[in-house]
Order: C-alpha cells, then structure tokens, then sequence
C-alpha cells in the first residue's frame, strides 16, 4: 500500500510539474525547429561568443544537422547579431580610508534577430548587475572574485540571449 502510494504521489508530482512549463535549466532550446542560425559577433573571437555557440550545441540541438552556425547569410535563416560585451564598473561605497569599500558591475550586450529583411528581435540591450565588496588587505583575491563574479554574469546574459530565441522562434 506504501508504494502504491509513493507511485501516485511522484506520477501525480511529474504530471504536475510537466503540465506548468516546469523545465530543467539549460534545456531552454530543446523544442526549437531551427535550419540555420547566423550568429554575428562584434567580438568573434571573445569568452561571450565562445560560450554562447557552446550553449547552443549543448542544449540538444546538433550543430551538424539542426543548426549550423555560420558567417555567411543564405534566404529562410535567422540572424543572431550580438554586440560586443561592454564592462563597466562603478564604486557604491567608500571606506573609513576614503578608498571604494563596495563596487557595481554591470556587463550589458546588444542583440538583434533578424530573418529575410524582417526584424524578430529589435535592437534590445540585455544586462546584468552584480555588487561586491573588496577587501583591501586582499588585493589578489579580489581580482579572482571580480573574474567569478563577470564569468556568472557572462552565463546569465547567455540565458537571457537563449531564452529570448527560445521566444521569438517558436
């Protein structure tokens, strides 16, 4: 009688979560029927647009047969044209020592969707902004935090770009 329970109550659990457009991070794309994606960096060559093309072959889509991403535009195939990262950071707070105590970053890039002469995604600006706190006794650490810290916000705007084709493609 337990387990009959156990099963219902999972069975019932996944229906559930199936049914409200639950889905697992990362799985964003999996639903997408896509021949041929451009994708136009500013910054070919950058962490942003090397993540991003790996996102997009990660997430169920194969890069052989459902999507290929290339530079040249054929008719019937969507653009994806991502601006070059911008960084800016900024001091919040100052110390007892008149030095920044507390720093805001925000890391911001221009996207824009395009297909046969017609405009999906206009030039949109997606940004991310993260605060935090430098030690002054330890410089070194601090640059490594600054590192992590713009490696998350490069992987949240990368969901943003995802979700946002995700959108405008179905």
């Amino acid at each position: 009688m337990k387990i009959t329970k156990l099963f219902l109550t999972i069975l019932f659990a996944v229906i559930f979560l199936d049914s409200c457009g639950y889905s697992l991070r990362g799985s964003q794309l999996r639903n997408v029927s896509l021949d041929v994606l451009n994708l136009n960096f500013l910054q070919p060559n950058g962490e942003l647009a090397r993540i991003l093309t790996r996102n997009l072959t990660t997430t169920g889509l194969n890069i052989e047969s459902d999507v290929s991403i290339s530079k040249p535009t054929q008719p019937n195939q969507l653009t994806l044209t991502i601006s070059g990262e911008e960084t800016d950071i900024r001091p919040v707070s100052i110390n007892p020592r008149a030095r920044a105590a507390q720093y805001e970053i925000r890391l911001s890039i221009v996207i824009r969707l395009e297909a046969d002469n017609e405009t999906k995604i206009e030039s949109d600006t997606l940004s991310v902004e993260r605060t935090y706190f430098e030690d002054i006794e330890n410089i070194v650490g601090n640059q490594e935090e600054v590192q992590i810290i713009i490696s998350e916000m490069r992987q949240n705007l990368i969901t943003q770009v995802m979700r946002r084709l995700e959108s405008n493609i179905n």
